[in-house]
């Protein structure tokens, strides 16, 4: 059976007319570009993609501007930037900036360079020219795509950009130069920002070359406290922002307490100015401590998403959080290296029952619980009715316990994602038990089986202190009638 398996594997469908057709063109760059406006529109989305692939310059270049749909979103197929591609893309919009031609089944307003989650390549097979197709009307919505509204041309370019210290890449750095140039035609449309430890007068350049208003996602990486008070200028004018990471914000090289709180008031004040903000990260902040409810209470509207990472929460800071207005609309929450050991378990549990309506996702990853811990989150866990992904790494649970969370967890239906840590009695102070972590797996598994067919399942033990590696049990759907039993040494 599993050699007819491997002749089925090997076996290819020899390639279509459609297929042969397109090789040809490719393979024939003169000709191609002598009939390219001629061309069935339904060939021209994987004609596209295979030049772009295949760096073919010459075809990219050519194909913008006859582009026959209002958005071309190329940051799907875009694996690793590459230079030559980028201006071929973009000399094909400067033809149309430049009104030298007027192809007659141009559309094209926005170029995505966007990792975008659309499978707009599905539109190759059947497209029509009509503008009333499915295919066009999916290419019309992602046309809307701008958040700063006042922006009235012709021309969109949306991306994603990155500052690490003081340097862009070089395919953004010509993107930025290029639209520059040409700022009165082209708008460049930047939706995710993120800034690694750099220097206030990059940082501030970048600013200057984009809309600010564009901006919905910013990560603010290794940066120290003073210096983030120098960009709030431009910060405040993010009035579209939903997203905000902050990570690794340091303490002052030299300041005075006094100057150090009007800081801290500063930041928090800034926070109340995004009025669309819903995604708050935080991780590893130095003065976040019994500080939270003044985090949270900035915030204009109900979270999404609340991760808190790298930190140490007081039990005030617990306190509020099991209370806080913001957090009833809560669909994600995770809680990575924020040690719980010395909190309230009844605390963690009042969080869970506020939001177990809307909760999709929880992490309580490597938080330094205990089975007093588990036995409070229990009873609202039971109600998390919407959890899709729940991750609980890392912790100390007895195995008496850890079944019965697995009791609890059996319950929810809609959950696809599951990782649970390894039971205290796999341990012998600083050595693993591999063999009976081994034994134990598949009858825990065996719990979740009883009411449901689990997705994907996870056990693991912490890292041994002898070789520092870990074990790793891992189950999922495609292979439920056996187990991946996995060790690192």
């Amino acid at each position: 059976m599993g050699w007819d398996l491997d002749i089925c594997y090997q076996y290819q469908a020899p390639p279509t007319l459609k297929q042969l057709a397109r090789q040809r063109l490719l393979r024939e760059e003169d000709l191609t570009l002598s009939i390219l406006e001629d061309l069935p529109v339904g060939l021209l989305p994987e004609m596209f993609e295979e030049a772009f692939n295949d760096r073919r310059t010459n075809i990219v270049r050519a194909m913008v501007p006859i582009w026959p749909f209002p958005c071309l979103p190329v940051g799907a197929l875009i694996k690793n930037p590459h230079l030559e591609t980028l201006k071929a893309l973009l000399d094909g919009l400067d033809v149309l900036i430049a009104d030298k031609v007027h192809p007659r089944r141009s559309k094209l307003r926005v170029l995505d360079l966007t990792d975008v989650d659309y499978d707009f390549w599905s539109i190759r097979a059947g497209t029509h020219e009509s503008d009333c197709s499915p295919q066009a009307e999916g290419q019309e919505q992602l046309v809307e795509i701008c958040p700063n509204s006042e922006v009235k041309k012709h021309f969109k370019v949306v991306t994603d950009l990155e500052l690490m210290k003081t340097r862009f890449n070089q395919c953004a750095w010509y993107l930025l130069q290029w639209a520059q140039q040409r700022k009165d035609s082209i708008h460049v449309c930047c939706r995710k920002l993120k800034i690694w430890d750099s220097p206030v007068f990059a940082a501030v350049q970048i600013f200057k070359l984009i809309h600010l208003d564009c901006i919905l996602k910013l990560e603010l990486t290794q940066w120290s406290l003073e210096f983030i008070v120098q960009l709030f200028p431009y910060l405040e004018q993010m009035r579209n922002l939903h997203t905000l990471k902050l990570r690794g914000i340091r303490e002052p090289l030299r300041s005075a307490a006094s100057a150090e709180q009007e800081w801290i008031s500063m930041l928090l004040s800034l926070i109340s100015k995004f009025p669309c903000l819903q995604n708050l990260s935080l991780s590893n902040i130095y003065f976040l401590t019994g500080s939270l409810e003044k985090w949270l209470r900035c915030l204009k509207t109900p979270m999404t998403r609340l991760s808190i990472s790298s930190s140490w929460l007081s039990h005030s800071d617990l306190d509020y959080l099991s209370q806080c207005l913001n957090i009833q609309e809560l669909k994600h929450l995770n809680l990575i290296c924020v040690e719980l050991s010395d909190s309230c378990p009844k605390l963690l549990g009042l969080l869970l029952e506020r939001i177990s309506s809307t909760l999709q996702t929880l992490e309580l990853e490597e938080c330094e619980m205990r089975d007093c811990h588990f036995n409070a989150i229990l009873p609202s866990l039971s109600q998390c009715s919407q959890l899709t992904m729940v991750n609980f790494c890392n912790n100390n649970i007895s195995l008496l316990v850890l079944k019965n969370l697995l009791r609890h967890t059996a319950k929810l239906s809609k959950l696809t994602h599951e990782k649970y840590p390894a039971p205290l009695e796999c341990y012998e102070e600083l050595r693993i038990l591999q063999d009976k972590f081994m034994l134990l797996c598949p009858e825990l598994v065996d719990i979740l089986r009883a009411e449901r067919q689990p997705k994907k399942v996870s056990f693991s033990t912490r890292t041994c202190l002898n070789c520092f590696h870990c074990c790793f049990y891992i189950m999922t759907s495609c292979c439920c009638c056996f187990f991946s039993f996995f060790f690192f040494f």
